[in-house]
């Protein structure tokens, strides 16, 4: 229960910095403020790709045991796609930066949930 608690608390304490330092990235790169609060896609073959990957993911889950590995291969690959496809298409707004910094804090998140429990 201890190491629960301890980790609970490491978690928490580490988003807020993670938040922090990305509000910080914002301002020093100079990135404004989403006008939606949901996730707009570059184009529609971004929009097709990120629905196909997300409902093989839904459907893999029901067929495999440990879905751990799965859920940090997912985002991986689904974080790492949107970095590429900001950065070819929407270069000049710098939000594939905060997109790959948003991709290392949920792997380092759920890794380390992963291996420490």
């Amino acid at each position: 229960m201890s190491f629960l608690l301890n980790y609970i608390i490491f978690i928490i304490a580490f988003l807020i910095i993670a938040i922090v330092f990305e509000r910080w990235l914002k301002k020093k790169l100079k990135i404004g403020k989403s006008k939606s609060h949901f996730y707009k896609s570059v184009n529609k073959f971004h929009k097709w790709i990120e629905m196909s990957m997300l409902i093989a993911f839904l459907i893999l889950i029901w067929f495999v045991d440990n879905t751990i590995p799965l859920l940090i291969g997912y985002f991986l690959i689904s974080l790492s796609f949107r970095t590429f496809m900001e950065w070819k298409y929407k270069r000049e707004k710098k939000e594939y930066i905060l997109t790959l910094y948003s991709m290392f804090i949920y792997l380092f998140v759920l890794v380390t949930g992963f291996y420490l429990i």
